[in-house]
């Protein structure tokens, strides 16, 4: 059995995504980039906020990008790039995306 990706120390291939609706940030999120949903041919993780975000928005404007791709490094760095991208849109725009409150505390300057 793989290891499960969400302990600090699992090693993989992760990325940091952005989720926008209607153009706007809605959230970053880390994902394993290996776990590939093959309907969609997304990260499994991206695939699944996007599905459950298309049932109440405008399917067509529930997008994704990619902000970083970390090759083999552990689950515990990319949770602290995460942070780090959060933190900078924070900075950049004095707001966090809703998808990130609840789980999101900025550090004030």
């Amino acid at each position: 059995m793989s290891e499960h990706k969400n302990k600090n120390e699992a090693r993989g291939n992760f990325g940091i995504y952005q989720i926008n609706i209607f153009g706007k940030v809605f959230k970053f999120g880390k994902a394993d980039l290996d776990r590939v949903t093959q309907t969609s041919g997304e990260p499994t993780r991206i695939h699944q906020q996007k599905r459950e975000l298309k049932k109440t928005n405008d399917p067509d404007e529930v997008t994704h990008e990619l902000v970083f791709k970390l090759q083999n490094t552990i689950s515990k760095i990319a949770k602290q790039v995460e942070k780090q991208v959060i933190q900078q849109f924070f900075e950049q725009t004095g707001e966090i995306p809703e998808g990130n409150k609840k789980s999101f505390k900025p550090k004030q300057k």
